[in-house]
């Protein structure tokens, strides 16, 4: 029965009530017939004027729930972009607003579902071709070996090295893709320790000094004096800061520096690498640091990066409840930066 019907009902009954008492009463009391008639036909009208006027002021009450009611149908076919109107008696429009508030939480919960599907789409496509390629490749040349197609002996040892080469390749990436699970599950181990950030520069430049050389760039460090101890996993920060000068050298031109600096700002240190390269669109650094993107596929392919480096970094940052980004511009080069605070909790004090 409609809402409408039932108050219409409950009113009718109620003055049919009123009568049966009043009739009633009049008897008992010996009030003449024409009084009494008289008192019913005004109670009846007062009756009839009540039902036209519950009729008429739950129109409002009426349009408000069917508008729920067609925006609820409308969740149940999977459309969560619905409003309905706030208007009506208070407890209507608090109904409303709460309808309102749900459909926005579903609407971008179901978004982050849809998100979700087509990033779990893209990453098994990526994985699967990360992982074909040097498979393929060392396929290939494992063949052309037992098919006894090479025959010299230096061209032999130069296909064992590209197997060795892809082997590790292969073997990397599989590294990467397990560390990344175990981030995400939250299981990489976490037990930071105070190190002065100087030392963390020294360690990675010492192994990026013949590379340095090779690719004639040259390093550029400033740190402020006197930082105090920060408390990190030394091996996590260590690669996260190889991972960026290594970025760096690769996208810098001959000749050019590449600039290393740490700064205290607040309760954080702050390490940024700089290089003078060819800089990054404003689209590509949206996505920099998702897993198996390249902003520069080409370059990137040929540097032979699998495209989880910055998103591994980004990953050990957030592990030291740090953060993690980029400023660049298309021709001025790079800036990749990682703030560490200067306590972790519960940790160290």
């Amino acid at each position: 029965m409609r809402i409408r019907t039932t108050l219409i009902l409950a009113n009718f009954l109620s003055t049919s009530l009123i009568l049966v008492f009043l009739f009633i009463s009049f008897v008992q009391m010996s009030i003449p017939n024409q009084s009494i008639l008289i008192l019913t036909i005004i109670t009846f009208a007062a009756g009839t004027i009540s039902a036209f006027a519950y009729f008429f002021l739950t129109d409002p009450l009426m349009k408000a729930v069917n508008q729920i009611k067609s925006e609820s149908k409308k969740m149940s076919q999977g459309e969560f972009d619905v409003r309905v109107a706030e208007k009506g008696p208070a407890e209507i429009k608090e109904l409303g607003r709460h309808f309102n508030e749900m459909a926005v939480k579903l609407d971008r919960m179901f978004q982050e579902v849809r998100k979700s599907e087509a990033y779990k789409t893209e990453l098994i496509a990526n994985v699967s071709h990360d992982l074909r390629t040097p498979i393929a490749s060392i396929l290939s040349y494992v063949e052309a070996l037992q098919d006894g197609i090479v025959k010299d002996e230096a061209e032999k040892d130069e296909y064992l090295e590209t197997i060795k080469k892809e082997s590790h390749r292969l073997s990397k990436l599989i590294q990467e893709l397990f560390e990344l699970s175990q981030l995400d599950s939250r299981q990489m181990p976490f037990h930071p320790e105070p190190v002065h950030a100087d030392q963390i520069v020294l360690d990675v430049l010492q192994q990026f000094e013949l590379i340095f050389k090779e690719k004639k760039v040259h390093p550029e460090v400033d740190i402020d004096g006197q930082l105090p101890q920060v408390p990190v996993m030394r091996e996590h920060i260590i690669r996260v800061l190889s991972n960026m000068i290594q970025n760096s050298i690769a996208h810098s031109p001959e000749n050019s520096p590449i600039t290393i600096t740490v700064r205290k700002q607040e309760h954080s240190l702050v390490f940024s690498v700089k290089d003078r390269g060819a800089g990054i669109s404003l689209s590509d650094q949206s996505r920099i640091f998702e897993r198996f993107y390249r902003a520069e596929k080409s370059r990137n392919k040929a540097l032979g990066g699998s495209g989880l480096g910055l998103a591994i970094a980004k990953e050990l940052i957030t592990l030291h409840h740090g953060k993690m980004g980029v400023y660049s511009e298309e021709g001025k080069g790079s800036n990749f930066w990682f703030s560490l605070p200067l306590k972790q909790k519960g940790e160290w004090s």
